[in-house]
């Protein structure tokens, strides 16, 4: 059997929708990645995420979890978790305008709207955190603790 050919940009559509339990201390947004190709391709690792905020872009930081390649015939989706703090504190905050997602080793990203809460906690002057999982998480795994 031959090994299926990594999925490209092209060949995915890509959404994200808030997927926030409430009570959990981190919010959270999952992305879904569908094979439109009609063909069978393969997807494994991380994504590039940066959320566009009024103080630029935030890139996302890997969550420790041991990424695994999934292969995804036509119409399959696969998955993964944004994880952030929302900006509770009464202030401003980093307001979020957007979200670009890049699929992983590609180059051409993906311009999204934003699901989830409106702004990032910022504290201590430092950049808000934004974490995500690897492609097949969405949202397993972490450590909402």
């Amino acid at each position: 059997m031959a090994k299926a050919e990594r999925c490209h940009t092209d060949d995915l559509k890509i959404t994200a929708s808030d997927s926030t339990i409430g009570g959990d201390r981190d919010h959270s947004v999952t992305v879904t990645l569908l094979n439109k190709s009609g063909r069978t391709c393969a997807i494994g690792g991380y994504a590039g995420v940066n959320l566009n905020t009024t103080e630029g872009a935030v890139p996302a930081t890997r969550r420790d979890q041991k990424p695994v390649w999934t292969t995804l015939k036509s119409g399959e989706p696969t998955y993964f978790g944004i994880f952030y703090r929302a900006n509770d504190s009464g202030g401003t905050g980093a307001r979020i305008k957007g979200l670009v997602v890049t699929p992983p080793d590609e180059k051409k990203s993906v311009e999204l709207a934003w699901p989830g809460e409106g702004s990032l906690a910022v504290s201590d002057g430092s950049e808000p955190s934004v974490e995500i999982g690897p492609m097949g998480s969405a949202g397993q795994g972490g450590d909402n603790g």
